[in-house]
């Protein structure tokens, strides 16, 4: 598990300039690992600490950090954008349903083989493999389903 120094150590080695608002989102999102964090909620937190924050400082650290597999962004049905942590994490896959939004975690298997695919096929080794599938789940397929056979 990365502690902040180590965050800041790596996103320096990467050459990102730290800025308070940067130090402070990686705190934000080390503190709130295991969730999915409305952009309302970052701008909220970074604006308590650091009077005017600019909405578009916030956003550029937001895609340097997912540029840099920092934080992954999800597009959930009925939320938005929301943003978590997953530098340090083993898996971050999950499938997403568009019609009730109820996120899942995938599950490890089944990635395996897809990483086995890519490095097989494409000779494509996994760095830092994070994947988002959209679809319906099984009660909204067959709600669909019943909808569409009046």
């Amino acid at each position: 598990m990365k502690r902040h120094a180590d965050l800041i150590i790596y996103l320096k080695s990467k050459g990102l300039r730290m800025t308070p608002s940067k130090e402070l989102l990686i705190q934000f999102f080390l503190d709130n690992k295991n969730r999915h964090v409305p952009i309302k909620e970052l701008y909220d937190y970074l604006n308590k600490s650091i009077e005017d924050v600019d909405r578009t400082t916030i956003y550029r650290n937001i895609e340097k950090f997912i540029s840099l597999g920092l934080i992954q962004e999800l597009d959930l049905p009925r939320v938005g954008k929301v943003y978590q942590y997953v530098f340090d994490k083993k898996i971050h896959h999950y499938y997403i349903c568009k019609s009730c939004g109820k996120v899942n975690k995938g599950n490890a298997a089944l990635f395996e083989k897809i990483e086995k695919a890519l490095k097989d096929i494409h000779d494509f080794s996994k760095a830092n493999l994070s994947m988002l599938f959209y679809g319906f789940c099984s009660k909204c397929d067959s709600s669909i389903e019943s909808d569409t056979s009046i």
